[in-house]
């Protein structure tokens, strides 16, 4: 092969890494788009179930109170099976404005993304009353603002699992950097389930896995009854990482 040529080749070789490039860009700037539009969505959405649904079922909370401190009831089950609704009316209410908690969007700091994890779980031992350790061992600061995104509501939806289903009374959530590899692990001491038999309609469970595979991650469910679950998820860095400069 001649000098020319071999300069046409190289020179081939450089205009399809350009491109490719390129492309990659393009893709990283359209997931954090898409990323943004959704977190914005669900905080529209959070509003509107907040200022809508919550403050009437909070109303209606009210005049059944009042009415029932006026009412008098021959039949003394009548009188249970009101305070029994006004009760679940506002064990409602607590779980809808628990769920509006869940649907606000998450806050990168700028400290990095280890940062906004510790700031995720103590907030979420505040609102929940659940002991969760936190174990880091990560020498990266910050990633894309998508992929802490994604790794932050990983970690929420993992918790609020815990929380809902599990009857745990403590969880553990574990960031290391593996190589070009981030493991995250969220463990919990509750009940326990058979993953063969979990419903489509556990929409917990399947978010995780999408988001983890959103940006080239794998999750791996291991759990059993009375003894607890462990979530793991494993994320490729090479698309993750940012210029910290």
């Amino acid at each position: 092969m001649s000098a020319e040529e071999s300069l046409e080749s190289l020179r081939a070789e450089c205009a399809a890494l350009r491109a490719e490039h390129e492309l990659l860009l393009r893709e990283r700037a359209l997931l954090h788009r898409s990323l943004e539009l959704h977190e914005r969505d669900r905080q529209l959405l959070a509003f509107e179930i907040h200022d809508g649904v919550v403050q009437d079922m909070a109303g209606a909370a009210m005049l059944l109170e009042s009415a029932a401190r006026q009412a008098t009831f021959e039949n003394p089950a009548a009188a249970a099976n009101l305070e029994k609704g006004i009760r679940t009316l506002r064990d409602s209410v607590a779980e809808a404005r628990r769920l509006i908690r869940g649907l606000i969007p998450v806050v990168l700091d700028q400290a990095g993304f280890i940062a906004s994890l510790q700031k995720l779980v103590r907030r979420f031992e505040e609102d929940h009353g659940l002991q969760v350790s936190l174990t880091t061992n990560v020498q990266l600061r910050h990633l894309a603002p998508a992929f802490e995104m994604i790794i932050l509501r990983i970690v929420q939806e993992a918790l609020n699992n815990v929380s809902r289903h599990s009857g745990a009374s403590a969880a553990k959530v574990c960031v290391e950097q593996s190589g070009q590899q981030l493991l995250l692990t969220i463990a919990d001491d509750g009940s326990g389930f058979d993953p063969t038999q979990v419903k489509s309609t556990r929409y917990g469970l399947t978010g995780m896995k999408e988001r983890a595979r959103l940006i080239g991650g794998v999750t791996q469910i291991d759990s059993q009854p009375g003894r607890g679950t462990r979530v793991q998820v494993t994320l490729p860095l090479a698309e993750a990482l940012v210029d910290e400069h």
